[in-house]
């Protein structure tokens, strides 16, 4: 299906004229008096048709809207809508959380300007903001993009690759304070509003695959006219429209029937320092298509390196394919892998698995979800543990 910018801006052509509404204008009180045609599409096409369009629930309206506000930098605007947001359901959670996101795709200052109004919106509404720092990072599958990043954006500038990939991938992106679709649908609407659209056909692909459907896509980009701007909107749809050809294309290749090939090397990044203990590199990840609920990728230890004790709901099959590292069960002595042994750890079985002192070792990871979940993270292997012999 491809999005043209004709279909995506679909909302605002209408077949017959939008008769005036009985109910109280919404219009401030100076563009009623001032600009009286800009009130009648501000009450009878903004609010009397678009946010009330099944397309997108009032509360991705939301979200869509107060992500444009944060991202362009209209606060003036924003106390408005966050009540409406929180009325429509969007959650003080959420909200801390697109502005946490944004000050990475926006800017520091667009997210500290926002924090100044959220925090007045929600003293008025007596929202109690302890809950706010129980908020963690936590394991979603497919949640984050990957790396973005080119090598020669690594080699002009390390840091900005290594928080690129470590911070916004491997943590923010993994925070329980947005659900992956969500964060998806925040970060299109940001990017689309401020224009930038040099990444946006990547962050819809990732989006589809956390969740948004084609048409809420396409609704967010017409809502978005209204709050950034018809050239925004348009440049997005563009943009998007040929990101669904792409990725129509794609899901063609990716048939259950035929056959795919992950070449080594793909898509390498850090592995995060929140499940893993030393220097451990992730690449090469594959998911099976169709039905399948498998999926896995190539890690990598160094000497020393290991991962934090976890379990995998369906189990997970190691191969190792080079070096000699060890593995551990819970309960039962560390054993010793080396290139070409096969490890399957049952269902609910608690282990980690890793390097030795001595020598690197790298294996390939195989496990199945159960109800998107693949592994549960838990506590670091301690130094007794994995030095155990």
């Amino acid at each position: 299906m491809k999005i043209t910018t004709a279909v995506a801006l679909s909302a605002l052509a209408v077949s017959a004229p939008i008769e005036a509404q009985e109910r109280p204008s919404v219009a401030p009180k100076n563009m009623q008096a001032i600009a009286p045609a800009l009130a009648d599409y501000t009450d009878n096409v903004l609010f009397g048709d678009v946010w009330v369009r099944p397309e997108l629930s009032p509360r991705d309206r939301s979200l869509v809207t107060v992500s444009a506000l944060i991202a362009t930098g209209k606060t003036p605007q924003l106390a408005g809508h966050l009540n409406r947001a929180l009325v429509n359901g969007l959650q003080a959670t959420e909200i801390a959380g697109v502005v946490t996101h944004l000050a990475f795709y926006t800017g520091w200052p667009n997210a500290v300007s926002a924090l100044n109004v959220i925090e007045e919106v929600f003293r008025e509404r007596k929202i109690d903001v302890a809950a706010l720092r129980k908020t963690k990072s936590t394991q979603t599958p497919a949640a984050e993009p990957g790396p973005l990043h080119s090598r020669e954006i690594a080699s002009v500038a390390p840091k900005l690759a290594q928080v690129t990939d470590v911070v916004v991938f491997d943590d923010l992106w993994r925070r329980s304070d947005l659900s992956p679709r969500d964060r998806s649908l925040v970060t299109i609407a940001a990017l689309a509003a401020n224009g930038d659209t040099d990444q946006l056909a990547l962050y819809v692909r990732h989006g589809i695959e956390n969740g948004l459907t084609r048409v809420q896509i396409g609704e967010a980009l017409t809502h978005l006219a209204f709050y950034a701007g018809l050239p925004r909107a348009t440049a997005a749809a563009a943009v998007v429209g040929a990101a669904m050809e792409v990725e129509t294309t794609a899901s063609k290749a990716t048939d259950p029937t035929r056959l795919i090939v992950v070449e080594p090397g793909m898509q390498k990044r850090t592995a995060p320092a929140s499940n893993f203990s030393g220097s451990v590199t992730v690449e090469s990840p594959f998911k099976g298509s169709g039905v399948s609920r498998l999926g896995g990728a190539t890690v990598t230890f160094q000497p020393g390196a290991r991962t934090h004790w976890h379990i995998h709901p369906r189990g997970q099959l190691l191969i190792v394919t080079k070096g000699e590292g060890w593995v551990q069960g819970e309960g039962e002595p560390v054993r010793v892998v080396k290139a070409g042994d096969v490890v399957w750890t049952a269902p609910g079985v608690k282990h980690w698995h890793g390097a030795t002192t001595t020598s690197m070792m790298a294996h390939v990871a195989v496990s199945e979800s159960l109800e998107g979940e693949v592994v549960e993270w838990l506590e670091p292997v301690t130094s007794d543990q994995y030095h155990a012999q």
